[in-house]
């Protein structure tokens, strides 16, 4: 949010293929939805030019966090997620996305607010649901700062459609998903990957990637569960999150090298690589790190690229 307020949030302009990018943020909700024993409804239109130039990451972003809420809010019903195309030329295409859910909705008096920072429909609702009320601030800057604008239509108990139109350059370039650092190496399916990772949705993610990397993996909530999960089973490459609870990312590496002497190799993940000490991750003795949200043709080529290094695969 800071970063954002300080006009210090770059969006980046590179092809992409909007179909497949929505599809791989509907793909990480899946078994939260089907847990809640929700229907989920994808309505993509094929008018859609195949790629365009934008912010993919950013995009997810908004996406996550508006899916996330629909997904949080509603007890029963549909989550349905619209995509269409409201006007083109030959230069441009404006986009229209819609998020609609059938839950617990916000009353008319709390509609104008709910986009302010730290804003929730009530005082019970951090209680009941959780979060700090921050995601829907930082929505609204990530499509206003694009030059789109975002608005919402609720009733209480019947649901809400958050709805944003942005406006895409068309391109003739080939979407960057496209062009692979590394190709999936069938030889080396069967790396095991520990995740350190507290927070729910980032756990999913990092499941849902290496799962189609074909890797084997294991999660650990905390530093502290990581290194217990380790005295039981080896494993050839560690995912670590810095910023966790009970023992962070920083304590559990020292305690991996010093205490455990172990020369697994150890790739920090994130969320922001400007503020984060990277020469400290060094002195702990971690190998490389990994910026959330993640890419995964990066994270892949780093996993590969370190077993292989470090010599933990039988290769």
């Amino acid at each position: 949010m800071a970063k954002v307020d300080a006009g210090k949030m770059t969006f980046e302009q590179i092809p992409f293929k909007l179909e497949s990018s929505i599809s791989s943020m509907i793909h990480l909700f899946e078994t939260k939805i089907e847990e809640k024993n929700l229907k989920l409804v994808k309505e993509y239109d094929t008018q859609i030019p195949r790629v365009l130039l934008g912010d993919p990451v950013r995009l997810h972003q908004i996406i996550l966090n508006l899916v996330s809420n629909a997904v949080k809010f509603t007890a029963k019903g549909n989550i349905t997620i619209a995509v269409k195309l409201l006007q083109e030329d030959a230069q441009q295409a404006m986009i229209e996305f819609d998020v609609t859910d059938t839950g617990i909705g916000i009353s008319e008096s709390k509609l104008e607010t709910i986009f302010e920072n730290f804003q929730q429909a009530s005082s019970g609702t951090s209680r009941l649901y959780g979060g700090t009320g921050l995601g829907l601030a930082i929505v609204k800057q990530l499509v206003e700062a694009q030059g789109g604008a975002i608005t919402v239509e609720s009733k209480v108990e019947a649901g809400s459609t958050f709805r944003f139109m942005l406006t895409f350059q068309k391109t003739n370039d080939k979407a960057e998903s496209d062009i692979e650092l590394l190709e999936l190496d069938t030889a080396l399916k069967h790396i095991k990957v520990l995740v350190v990772e507290d927070m729910a949705l980032n756990q999913l993610l990092m499941k849902t990637l290496l799962d189609d990397f074909g890797f084997e993996r294991d999660i650990a909530a905390n530093g502290k569960i990581a290194i217990e999960k380790m005295a039981k089973k080896d494993y050839d490459i560690i995912l670590m999150d810095l910023q966790m609870p009970e023992m962070n990312g920083f304590e559990a590496t020292e305690y991996i090298r010093n205490t455990m002497r172990s020369t697994i190799p150890i790739i920090a993940l994130t969320a922001d690589v400007t503020t984060v000490d990277l020469q400290k991750c060094k002195t702990v003795g971690m190998n490389d790190y990994i910026a959330k949200p993640v890419d995964e043709r990066v994270l892949y080529s780093k996993i590969i690229g370190l077993v292989k290094k470090t010599g933990t695969k039988n290769l």
